[in-house]
């Protein structure tokens, strides 16, 4: 990353700040080689990838919605990792010859097993239709994927006052983690979660908070989610964390900050993917 590259991130870093609520950074990337151990069906497309790392021993999460960089080789190819040294993952991607890329998405870890050297993954699948997806549904005990540290989202627990937590489908993972690392945040929290098929919460409790369910029959996110908001008395909000379909997120906090009157830097969102569109 150049000097200018870096001043730029920094601009953005702090106008974000002012403009949303701020999610926990790391002082430093950590890159390296995993291997597949196991892998197993939730229900609703939701799949369990357990990955293996020595490095898993000593690493350690700075929120309960950590996310990571899931560095996987292309069909036929072999895994080739990128500069570890860079700051900049996806420059580095773009950097390397075209045969040695490998494919890069961003998931949750759902639970870290230190004394195992292990981490377990739920990934929605949807077939073919993106790499990340492609790879989990042919995924199998032994295959070799690369990790990238990135950071967490939530920070809930750190505010007084109410709590919204809402997302859809994509971002179970991270809200069921949420639930496990702050249980004492559920009972003042009020929580609205988005599917498509509702068995995809099969494997999920969250803590046995009390979840509003809704499931959209349209293919459109936040069709359903997004009038239940709109609806509901979320009282004076202390912290918002919405995930999911970038649209329907971008809409949910417009909804919040204009409709709710809540403080924008009370809010937390964030694009997990783009109805459309492919995204790295």
């Amino acid at each position: 990353m150049t000097v200018l590259d870096k001043v730029a991130l920094k601009a953005a870093t702090a106008y974000a700040r002012l403009t949303m609520a701020s999610p926990i950074y790391r002082d430093s990337d950590a890159q390296f080689e995993m291997t597949v151990a196991a892998v197993s069906d939730l229900g609703g497309g939701m799949r369990r990838i357990t990955f293996a790392a020595d490095e898993l021993a000593d690493f350690r999460r700075v929120g309960a919605d950590e996310y990571f960089g899931l560095l996987m080789p292309r069909p036929g190819a072999g895994l080739t990792l990128p500069d570890a040294d860079s700051d900049n993952v996806r420059a580095a991607i773009a950097g390397m010859p075209e045969g040695e890329r490998p494919d890069l998405r961003w998931y949750t870890i759902r639970a870290h097993h230190a004394v195992n050297r292990t981490i377990d993954v739920d990934i929605v699948t949807h077939g073919d239709s993106g790499p990340g997806s492609a790879w989990a549904v042919r995924a199998m005990a032994g295959d070799r994927v690369g990790f990238r540290s990135g950071g967490a989202l939530f920070r809930g627990h750190e505010c007084d006052g109410p709590v919204l937590l809402a997302a859809d489908e994509t971002a179970v993972p991270a809200l069921a983690a949420i639930a496990d690392a702050h249980p004492e945040v559920l009972d003042r929290a009020t929580i609205h979660l988005e599917v498509a098929d509702a068995a995809v919460l099969t494997a999920y409790t969250f803590g046995g908070a009390d979840v509003t369910v809704h499931v959209r029959t349209d293919g459109v996110p936040g069709s359903v989610l997004l009038p239940a908001l709109a609806a509901a008395e979320l009282g004076s909000l202390g912290y918002a964390w919405v995930c999911g379909e970038s649209g329907m997120v971008t809409e949910a906090r417009r909804h919040l900050v204009r409709a709710a009157g809540v403080d924008r830097r009370k809010i937390l969102f964030s694009g997990y993917w783009k109805l459309g569109q492919e995204r790295g």
